[in-house]
């Protein structure tokens, strides 16, 4: 909705220890039942036209993961981007991830239960290496792959016969493996990369340029890897978008796909809303109190 103000407060439930009856916190000010109904009908009125200026948008393309979808004018074309070099690296790297996460926090001696993990762990390792050679990559991929999982097992043999470890030698480790883990993360990303960039040029080829001019991406995905998010790079440069929030969409763990594509007609019509009033398409992308914030912050909280 327009104004971008954060919800009441859920309702504090208060368990007496002496068995008394939960309490909860005091109801808020009663609005006039006329306010209330006319508040209704502006909100009946912007989900309306939120639903006509989606329709009205144009292409609009869906990123979750590999899988891309393209909306246009009542059909979907589906593809995938996935690219054979990925997934081996990506699992490889994970393997001193693994570890880490395994023994962090704290160090000295280990409990039985991670103990198991950890031998869990160094019998999976070596039947992935060997599915290794069965896959189309280079010496230097492989090479360094394989001295990733040397060096990891080295690691892990080490703590488990000890039964302990410390800090400082996990950091060492950690430390050990990011060069080549960082290696593997650029060959994935430039994989990656080629592959999204020849399937939006192939669909691109079938729109037209309005329809491009028109186009919206709507990427899907959890909340960590938002910033700097490989594919949202990638449209906004393609698209020479400033920043998320225009043609470009991050839909953060909306996985249902009509629960997406009601955020992009969010953002398309509060674009809208912005520029009419404002004179600024992404105004009502923040809090249409915050200025107003700011700058009386100051006088409630002097320093």
């Amino acid at each position: 909705m327009p104004f971008r103000t954060p919800l009441p407060a859920l309702l504090a439930v208060l368990v007496s220890t002496a068995g008394a009856s939960a309490q909860t916190a005091p109801a808020g000010p009663v609005q006039p039942p006329a306010l209330t109904a006319l508040n209704n009908a502006f909100r009946a009125a912007y989900a309306d036209a939120k639903s006509r200026v989606l329709a009205a948008s144009g292409p609009v393309l869906i990123v979750s993961g590999d899988s891309f979808s393209l909306l246009r004018a009542g059909s979907r074309l589906e593809a995938n981007t996935g690219t054979p070099i990925y997934d081996p690296v990506k699992t490889i790297a994970h393997v001193p991830l693994a570890i880490y996460v395994t023994l962090t926090p704290g160090d000295g001696s280990l409990d039985d239960a991670r103990l198991k993990t950890l031998a869990s762990l160094r019998e999976l390792i070596p039947p992935a290496e060997a599915s290794l050679d069965s896959l189309k990559l280079s010496a230097a991929t492989l090479s360094r792959q394989k001295q990733i999982v040397k060096t990891s097992l080295a690691f892990l043999d080490d703590v488990a016969g000890k039964r302990a470890f410390t800090r400082a030698a996990l950091l060492a480790f950690t430390r050990a493996m990011a060069p080549p883990v960082l290696q593997n993360v650029n060959e994935a990303t430039r994989a990656q990369l080629d592959a999204v960039h020849a399937q939006v040029s192939a669909w691109r080829r079938e729109l037209s340029p309005q329809e491009w001019s028109q186009l919206h991406v709507l990427i899907v995905g959890p909340h960590m890897p938002r910033q700097d998010l490989v594919v949202t790079q990638y449209f906004l440069r393609l698209l020479h978008e400033p920043s998320e929030g225009r043609r470009v969409v991050y839909a953060e763990s909306l996985w249902e796909e009509p629960k997406a594509l009601d955020l992009l007609g969010t953002h398309l019509l509060d674009g809208g809303i912005g520029d009419a009033f404002f004179g600024d398409y992404m105004r009502m992308h923040r809090d249409l109190l915050g200025d107003a914030a700011r700058e009386y912050l100051p006088r409630l909280l002097p320093k």
